[in-house]
């Protein structure tokens, strides 16, 4: 499982970021230098960049929630007992899986509304750019379970030496 995951995180998640980041730049910078220098500058460039940018941040957010480095405040965690840290480290993960359950199911329900309606310029289904958010919320989910695991199986390896 472990080894899945870790697949799936570091090797899969980290290189479409990676892959999409570059993009971004190259159509950023496509339609900068055609609104510069071109009398009628590419119209497709900054709906690319508009979704390929939103792909990004919705990736990037389970990327950041499985490597732990999102924004936290931890002035008072480290007040905490090691017993109370241990119940907010299960709650803020317990959250995360409840936000990646609604992302799932929310995103399920745009998909299905969007199913019918296009991007205005390149005629795609917007159903495209709302499958970010079930694959988010499968991520996040995945995620999320996967730290509650850790955290109860190092919880009792304390116990145990203790």
């Amino acid at each position: 499982m472990k080894r899945i995951i870790n697949i799936l995180f570091n090797v899969i998640l980290e290189n479409i970021l990676k892959v999409l980041g570059i993009i971004l730049v190259i159509v950023v910078l496509i339609q900068i230098f055609a609104r510069a220098f071109m009398a009628n500058p590419f119209l497709w460039t900054e709906e690319v960049s508009r979704f390929i940018f939103i792909w990004f941040c919705f990736l990037g957010s389970a990327y950041v929630l499985k490597k732990n480095a999102h924004l936290s405040i931890d002035y008072f965690y480290r007040k905490f007992s090691e017993k109370t840290q241990l119940y907010v480290d299960v709650f803020i993960q317990v959250v995360a899986i409840y936000f990646g359950y609604l992302l799932l199911h929310y995103g399920i329900m745009m998909m299905q509304l969007t199913t019918m309606q296009k991007s205005p310029v390149l005629r795609l289904q917007m159903s495209y750019m709302y499958a970010v958010l079930p694959v988010v919320g499968v991520l996040f989910i995945i995620a999320g379970v996967n730290e509650v695991i850790l955290i109860i199986k190092n919880h009792k390896k304390e116990k145990k030496t203790c």
